[in-house]
């Protein structure tokens, strides 16, 4: 099942400013991948809205507990708000209503 994580944060949060955070930010992104695995999911992608302070992680998870166990053990929502949304493409949301 995918989800789409959306964390926010404020200037005052931003790894790209404030030095404690890079450092929590950097060292979570780094054990990113062995803790994916390990809770048996995938990251498929992340992208990064500098200005809007706003970043998005499409995960593959058998459920969205092992995503919000991720966002845990990476610190995520140490300095974000974290959404996590179960999300399906275009063409199986159009599949649904033929």
């Amino acid at each position: 099942m995918l989800h789409m994580v959306v964390a926010n944060h404020g200037p005052d949060t931003c790894a790209a400013t404030v030095p404690t955070v890079a450092k929590i930010a950097k060292t979570g992104f780094q054990q990113m991948g062995g803790l994916a695995k390990r809770l048996g999911i995938s990251v498929q992608g992340t992208w990064i809205n500098i200005p809007a302070h706003a970043m998005y992680m499409l995960i593959d998870a058998p459920n969205a507990h092992a995503v919000c166990q991720l966002c845990r053990d990476i610190h995520l929502m140490d300095w974000n708000t974290v959404a996590v949304n179960p999300v399906i493409s275009l063409q199986e949301s159009i599949d649904l209503f033929q």
